[in-house]
């Protein structure tokens, strides 16, 4: 397959004297600099790039893969310039990284970041190992519209700390793991996963005004909330594949639709305008943190069976 030399930026950061911006305590000499670089996942003759398969190999299924590897097609004028979009927001995005990197001090964040920008074969925005992020400029332009879109530059933003933000996951669950061995389990490390993603995620629309809950997130959560104690009731005791099943929306499809990601997310916004700790608290407390999380906010009788949930998960696996 023919190739060509990645088109690439970088951006080599002081951690320590980046615009001004002071490291949260116990940050400071975890990290010397950071190094974020942006390549393109497609070749000048519309070939996917090595990097590009080796991601796509990942997250595809085989027949999948094959198809998408088949693909010859150079960006288009609008994908081009969802990638000018991308690569002009990354000076202001790493001001962010001191801040975002203290969640999980003492843990050392990521001393590189490779961004991989591709147009086929996956979901919009995603991680691939511990140090590589991409975006599927096709996928943007299909869900997003046009680059120039006034939106659509704080929606990157948005991305680019979300996607971070599973990097640092990936930095401390390497020095914490945390043992999938049942569905329950694996939910709760999603959960706890994309619930810090998708804070990240949050636009203004699901602000509190006054002390008060926005009528996006008073909507979304009354739906929610009660979705999130059945699909964990019934994970709980869950055949591997039926939990598969239960947790196949956990995180994906419309946003104010993912029952696993959004209620977590929307109660960290509420905690985290209390306390300017309460993300880090919950970040370093690990996915068993979800239980207290929800039990915090829950309706009583939402709590109470989420109680009866977590009992059962105990009697059915000597777990969670």
């Amino acid at each position: 397959m023919p190739t060509s030399a990645p088109r690439y930026l970088w951006f080599s950061l002081s951690m320590t004297a980046l615009l001004g911006v002071a490291f949260p305590a116990g940050v400071r000499g975890t990290q010397a600099e950071t190094v974020i670089q942006v390549v393109s996942g497609v070749t000048e003759t519309g070939d996917a790039t090595g990097k590009w398969l080796e991601i796509m190999r990942r997250r595809l299924a085989p027949e999948e893969y094959d198809s998408v590897a088949a693909i010859r097609k150079t960006f288009t004028p609008s994908e081009k310039a969802w990638e000018e979009l991308i690569r002009s927001r990354i000076p202001a995005w790493t001001r962010e990284i001191p801040r975002l990197a203290g969640l999980i001090r003492p843990t050392a964040p990521p001393d590189e970041v490779l961004i991989v920008i591709g147009n086929r074969g996956t979901s919009d925005a995603f991680t691939h190992d511990p140090r590589t992020m991409g975006f599927n400029l096709e996928a943007l332009q299909t869900v997003y519209g046009d680059a120039e879109l006034a939106v659509n530059a704080d929606r990157v933003d948005r991305f680019l700390r979300h996607e971070y933000v599973h990097l640092l996951q990936k930095a401390w669950l390497a020095e914490h793991p945390w043992a999938e061995d049942s569905p329950l389990r694996e939910a709760l490390q999603d959960i706890w996963a994309e619930g810090l993603g998708n804070y990240q995620s949050l636009s203004s629309r699901w602000s509190s005004r006054d002390g008060k809950r926005s009528e996006a997130t008073s909507r979304a959560l009354e739906q929610l909330e009660p979705r999130f104690v059945a699909r964990l009731a019934a994970i709980a005791c869950a055949t591997p594949e039926a939990a598969a099943r239960l947790m196949a929306d956990l995180s994906f499809g419309r946003f104010d639709r993912k029952w696993g990601a959004l209620p977590p997310a929307l109660w960290l916004a509420e905690e985290q305008d209390r306390s300017p700790e309460a993300l880090r608290h919950f970040f370093v407390a690990g996915p068993d943190a979800v239980w207290d999380l929800a039990d915090r906010h829950l309706p009583a009788v939402l709590g109470a069976a989420l109680s009866e949930a977590r009992m059962a998960a105990s009697l059915c696996s000597g777990g969670s």
